[in-house]
């Protein structure tokens, strides 16, 4: 017990994982904030490809259901996605919104459009979803 005592003085640290994943998450926290507030880096950031994968590496233990309770808050604390798909459908969507709100109501983009061809793709999408029975009840409500 001494011999701890003695090296926690000095600072010592036994458990390198946990001071890798505080020297990540403080790498995110800073990106997010000179981000406004956005915290998704790719992993195949050029950029930043070490902080790209260790949030892949997050998303899917949150996933799997093994990322520590208190790991997820402080990632969710500074804004962190998990659900990825739920973020461009989002995204999606409020495009459309606007696009209909400039639009006197109309909310038809066809995925010809030369001008929105992603969005029309999107609603495209959408509709198939809805007749196959697969649009989530939450997403078609809006």
């Amino acid at each position: 017990a001494d011999r701890k005592a003695r090296l926690l003085e000095i600072g010592f640290v036994f458990d390198l994982q946990e001071v890798a994943w505080q020297q990540s998450f403080e790498e995110l926290r800073l990106f997010a904030k000179a981000n406004e507030g956005v915290s998704h880096v790719s992993h195949s950031d050029p950029e930043r490809p070490e902080l790209g994968t260790w949030c892949r590496k997050q998303r899917t233990q949150e996933k799997r259901g093994s990322l520590r309770a208190d790991r997820k808050a402080r990632l969710l604390e500074i804004g962190f996605v998990f659900d990825l798909q739920e973020v461009a459908w989002q995204q999606s969507f409020e495009e459309l919104r606007l696009f209909a709100k400039a639009n006197e109501g109309v909310s038809h983009v066809s995925h010809s459009d030369p001008e929105r061809p992603e969005l029309g793709t999107w609603c495209r999408k959408q509709r198939t979803q809805e007749k196959r029975g697969s649009l989530r009840a939450d997403r078609k409500a809006r």
